[in-house]
């Protein structure tokens, strides 16, 4: 008998022999096993056999696809197994047809879709054993053998159907009293997946029932050092229950059921848009849907259900998909969420995994600053967050299944809607519902219901005549309809004359897109010429989003005259209105206006469009930052005023805002000048933006602006510019933590200064390097650095600078313990902000002196100068500057006993820094909680605090905090008795602290000193 194995190295036996097959007939095998009885396309099977990147397919793959299908054939055939295995050619791919016995992963499926029937019957003991038998059938990796990347999407369902059926068979040994015996597939599984809470926690519970308490205990510290060190979560509560029995010493209970999540903050989700009053039609359809979701009430725990919604352009998917979710949300009540990926959304990158899951994963209540930054870990979180939940997610607009798989959830209990121009026909496990046009009957109920019956009464073969010129298309049959009903003066024959006379534009209505454009057209051409020509100069604007003082920048109008065309448009529904004052395409509405203005608006007329838009934000954004920070209104670029009308940028409350409201939209328009001829642009709004950008935290957005700005620089080759833009990414890649490449950075800035005599650029990039080299604990270098930067700026008359410098310095000096001299610097850094009216500058340095106060002992000056500085901070909407102030107010209400007003600072700190990305921010603060937790008797919290930033500040290089983690965490375990673990992580403060050359070297000494004193004086007892 032939046997077609997956769970495990891929191969085909027969009569108990292996059959000879090469690793690409293997990957083919996978692929046509894995969907085995389906057709399988041959663009799918090139794309999971070979891949699609640099190393994919070579030019002949359709030949070798042939090929390989044949070998396949001959290789069964010559064993013996022809028969059993038939692999036939059916458009558009091939079929491989085969008894699913034969198929152990799907002999796998077959028995988990058993076992949780005879669960859901009560009949545990069946269930059981049906679990364990499908369990038994691994023998490893899924595909262990075959290395290909492309294979990964097989990968990942085979293995989550695994774990799920791991959990389930182990909850239930569990829960009837056993669990020893689940041991080995349990540790097995937790090792590959380290961040599965609910996995650790049975993981936990079977070790306890073995009687391995140890183990148990090792596993929990395991998995909490991973959630907090690599994702930045708490663990659940699931794995804290686990843990605490454990060790309470309670005897092990049942494990509790996985579908318990966590709780998701206030309310539940509801992010569904509104259904349109003007559904029709479609009740095939969704009753299909509706029919998809099993009832609750027969059905407890459910099932993953994945509903895939396809077809082209303008077909109603979204409507069809938004409305059978409300018809079906109260099935559940944990709620709904809602995306859309942006597959087709021309000149807006589909939104990608790493960039869905985050918004996602907020929607569920997760913190900005505890989303991991890896895709695959967001993911884990995002199933975790999900698991055991009754939740409907609509995701809209999916290019590909790739981009749908990582934001499905793994455990049962939720619907999965997916609308997609493709057929997702590689997203296993999903229904496809495919949409055609509407009917003629639907179409015209459509038309009528939204022209208004006593508009279309009397007139049927006109109403048809009109729809078919639409094409039965919904979007086309809206439009039309609704400028009948718009325009009291046309009549339904006007209207299909109209219709008909587009010389064959409407003909194209079959052809994809231009189905569309050609809906679109109608609503178009009923515009004035004004309107228009404002309809095609928006759709050029580089962002998702605009407002009017832009459209009046792009189109030289009057901003009153501007602002009534977009609500005509708004109205038309040519736009949509995401926020009070902005304005939004729908993304085929753009690409429709995009497109028409490049066919109808002469390359002059575009460009000085685009030119003046720029222009606009340039001037805008300098009069924001000139009254926020004027300051450095010498070190910024000066911008002319444009003669377009300009926002109200009347004080740093507006100012802010306005800057705040447009951020995305000077992303987008630096990126755009930067590649599409406008390079200086792009060059002045990186240096005009810098500062806000850093004080603001927005370090994300600083890198692509003044990435762009460097490479617009290059090529042009304006090395002044360029330099300035490696120093602005230098100063953000550091804000971010990343110190190595910010360094990078600034050392190329350096080269380019030095080469062409920019002495100001180069005082700047020293001094920035020298802040990076405290960061590392590279004191001596640090102060080398700042004192030649601060020559130079005194050298040019740069009082700003000077202060900049001073700071420096003062913050070198602290860490190394000169509290004199650092209080120096910090007072004269402090004078010259003061005189140039800086309040950023002198909030830093009020901040920095309530610092260095507080390590003098002087408490009550330290708390003076630290609430001042925070108040200045939040005033000016510093973010790094207010999580510094209130981590530093944290170690000066612990040094006075406020330890519970002390930790509140502390997380207040945490909560800031992982907002904005601080890396190292956040590892000071983690090291201050767990000082203020130890002192008041949490040692196991201390621990996890300085555990954490202890895996932080392994990936930032920062050598003063990573030696303050080892030091606390020393401290906890000399106070359990654990003293070799102490004395290993004093030794690594020891050596910490002596490269860096700072007091606190001297007291590890001493703490080692008295424990090998202690251990000696035990030794002769």
């Amino acid at each position: 008998m032939l046997e077609l194995r997956l769970l495990g190295d891929v191969a085909a036996w027969y009569g108990g022999r292996r059959v000879s097959l090469g690793s690409r007939q293997r990957a083919v095998l996978a692929v046509l096993a894995f969907h085995a009885n389906r057709v399988v396309s041959r663009s799918d099977l090139v794309r999971l056999a070979w891949g699609t990147g640099a190393d994919g397919p070579p030019t002949t793959v359709d030949r070798l696809v042939t090929d390989y299908v044949s070998r396949l054939r001959t290789a069964f055939r010559q064993a013996g197994g022809g028969e059993q295995a038939r692999l036939i050619a059916r458009p558009p791919g091939y079929l491989l047809e085969v008894d699913p016995a034969l198929v152990d992963w799907l002999r796998f499926r077959n028995l988990v879709s058993h076992a949780r029937a005879a669960r859901s019957a009560g009949d545990d003991a069946d269930a059981a054993d049906l679990l364990r038998r499908g369990l038994g059938l691994w023998r490893g990796p899924a595909l262990a053998d075959l290395d290909s990347r492309s294979l990964d999407p097989l990968r990942a369902r085979m293995s989550d159907l695994r774990l799920a059926a791991a959990e389930d068979f182990a909850t239930g040994e569990l829960a009837r009293g056993g669990g020893a015996e689940v041991v080995e597939l349990l540790a097995e599984l937790a090792s590959e997946h380290p961040g599965r809470e609910g996995l650790a926690a049975l993981l936990i519970r079977a070790l306890h029932v073995a009687g391995r308490r140890d183990e148990a205990l090792a596993v929990y510290q395991r998995t909490r050092f991973h959630l907090t060190g690599h994702l930045g979560v708490d663990p659940a509560a699931v794995l804290d229950d686990a843990y605490r029995s454990v060790l309470h010493g309670q005897a092990p209970g049942p494990a509790p059921p996985l579908n318990r999540g966590r709780e998701v903050g206030e309310g539940r989700p509801a992010q569904l848009p509104a259904t349109t009053a003007a559904f029709t039609g479609r009740q095939e359809e969704l009753a299909e849907l509706l029919t998809l979701v099993p009832d609750a009430a027969t059905e407890p725990r459910g099932v993953v259900v994945i509903c895939a919604v396809d077809g082209m352009g303008g077909i109603g998917k979204t409507t069809l998909a938004v409305h059978a979710a409300h018809r079906l949300a109260d099935r559940y009540p944990d709620g709904c969420l809602f995306i859309d990926l942006h597959g087709y959304t021309r000149a807006v990158t589909a939104v990608e995994p790493g960039q869905a899951l985050p918004r996602l994963l907020h929607a569920l209540g997760v913190p900005a600053e505890q989303i991991p930054a890896e895709v695959e870990d967001q993911a884990a979180l995002y199933r975790s967050r999900l698991a055991g939940r009754r939740m409907l997610i609509l995701l809209d607009n999916a290019r590909t299944a790739e981009q749908v798989r990582p934001l499905l959830p793994a455990d049962p209990g939720c619907l999965v809607l997916v609308t997609s121009r493709r057929r997702l026909s590689t997203l296993d496990e999903a229904r496809s519902v495919s949409l055609d046009v509407l009917s003629p009957a639907d179409a015209t109920a459509l038309f009528s219901r939204i022209a208004g019956p006593g508009r279309v009464a009397g007139h049927p073969g006109t109403i048809e005549r009109i729809i078919e010129l639409c094409g039965r298309l919904p979007l086309a049959v809206r439009v039309a309809a609704a400028r009948l009903r718009a325009r009291p003066a046309w009549t339904v024959t006007h209207l299909a004359d109209r219709l008909s006379d587009r010389h064959g534009r409407l003909a194209e209505l079959d052809d994809g897109e231009r189905g569309v454009a050609a809906a679109f057209s109608l609503s178009y051409h009923d515009l004035t010429a004004e309107q228009q020509r404002t309809f095609r100069l928006l759709g050029l604007h580089p962002g998702t989003e605009t407002d009017p003082y832009a459209a009046a920048a792009l189109t030289g109008l009057p901003l009153a005259r501007v602002g009534r065309i977009l609500d005509d448009l708004l109205d038309a529904h040519l736009l949509v209105q995401p926020a009070q004052g902005r304005y939004a395409f729908h993304d085929l509405m753009r690409a429709y206006a995009a497109d028409l203005a490049q066919a109808e608006d002469a390359d002059d007329v575009r460009r000085a469009a685009l030119t003046s838009l720029f222009d606009h934000y340039l001037a805008t954004a300098a009069t924001a930052m000139d009254t926020l920070f004027p300051a450095g209104m010498f070190q910024r670029p000066r911008i002319r005023a444009v003669d377009s009308p300009s926002p109200p940028v009347l004080d740093t409350v507006t100012a802010r805002a306005w800057l705040d409201a447009v951020r995305q939209s000077l992303v987008a328009a630096c990126a755009h000048a930067a590649s599409h001829g406008w390079p200086g642009h792009a060059r002045r709004l990186s240096a005009t933006l810098a500062l806000y950008l850093d004080f603001g935290g927005h370090f994300t957005d600083a890198l692509t602006i003044h990435g762009h700005a460097r490479h617009a620089a290059g090529i042009c080759r304006d090395w002044p510019a360029e330099a300035h833009a490696l120093t602005s990414l230098g100063t953000s890649l550091d804000g971010l933590g990343r110190h190595a490449q910010a360094a990078e950075h600034l050392e190329h800035a350096l080269v380019i200064c030095r080469a062409i005599g920019f002495r100001a650029g180069e005082a700047r990039a020293l001094n920035n390097l020298g802040y990076v080299h405290c960061r590392w604990g590279h004191y001596a270098q640090a102060a080398d650095y700042a004192r030649q930067g601060l020559a130079i700026f005194r050298e040019t008359g740069n009082r700003l600078g000077q202060a900049d410098a001073l700071d420096t310095l003062g913050i070198v000096h602290r860490q190394q313990g000169r509290y004199d001299e650092a209080v120096d610097h910090s007072r004269h850094a402090l004078r010259l902000y003061h005189e140039l009216r800086d309040p950023l500058g002198k909030a830093m340095q009020l901040e920095r002196l309530g610092g260095i106060h507080a390590r003098q002992g002087r408490y009550q000056e330290a708390i003076a100068h630290l609430e001042q500085a925070l108040h200045l901070d939040r005033e000016i909407g510093n973010r790094p500057g207010e999580a510094d102030a209130l981590n530093e107010l944290g170690l000066v209400h612990r040094q006075q006993g406020r330890y519970a007003t002390a930790a509140d600072h502390h997380r207040q700190a945490i909560e800031l820094y992982r907002k904005i990305g601080s890396r190292s921010g956040e590892s000071a603060a983690l090291n201050g909680l767990g000082e203020t937790l130890y002192a008041v008797g949490r040692p196991d919290e201390a621990r996890i605090q300085h555990t954490a930033a202890l895996a932080l500040t392994l990936e930032t290089g920062d050598g003063h905090e990573h030696a303050r983690a080892h030091t606390g965490i020393a401290r906890i375990h000399h106070a359990g008795g654990a003293l070799d673990l102490a004395r290993r992580h004093w030794q690594e403060a020891l050596s910490l602290y002596t490269g860096l050359d700072v007091p606190a070297a001297d007291e590890i000494r001493s703490s080692l000193t008295a424990l090998d004193q202690a251990a000696t004086a035990h030794r002769r007892q």
